[in-house]
């Protein structure tokens, strides 16, 4: 499975066809996820026109959520890129623990992952 970011599937909402590729590349391989802090930051945003498509969207996609495994993995990640003077913004950290924590490559046009340096982050651009 891969877990997409926020930006990939506001990118895929808006008709970029990179993202609506990324998407139909990997449904093809497996279920597809968001993480709870992803869905979050989509819904957050989401008109009430765009709920439903929002919701329909969504609708194809299985939720990952911040637990245990999650919570250890994002201090670990925190307390690495701390030490080395890099910023990453936590919601970052907490989509990227997520993934990580479940085993899933994380799909994202956020150059910032980079930061977090793992071989179950994929950048595309």
């Amino acid at each position: 499975m891969a877990v997409f970011d926020t930006n990939l599937l506001i990118n895929y909402l808006h008709g970029d066809k990179k993202a609506i590729e990324a998407v139909r590349m990997y449904s093809k391989i497996g279920r597809l996820s968001i993480t709870c802090i992803n869905k979050y930051e989509l819904m957050r945003g989401a008109t009430l026109a765009g709920e439903m498509l929002l919701d329909e969207l969504l609708s194809n996609f299985n939720v990952l959520y911040f637990d245990n495994g999650s919570i250890a993995i994002a201090s670990n990640i925190y307390k690495k890129l701390r030490s080395e003077g890099k910023i990453v913004d936590d919601a970052d950290i907490l989509i990227a623990s997520i993934a990580i924590a479940n085993d899933e490559i994380l799909i994202t046009s956020d150059k910032d992952f980079e930061r977090i340096n793992s071989k179950l982050i994929k950048v595309v651009s």
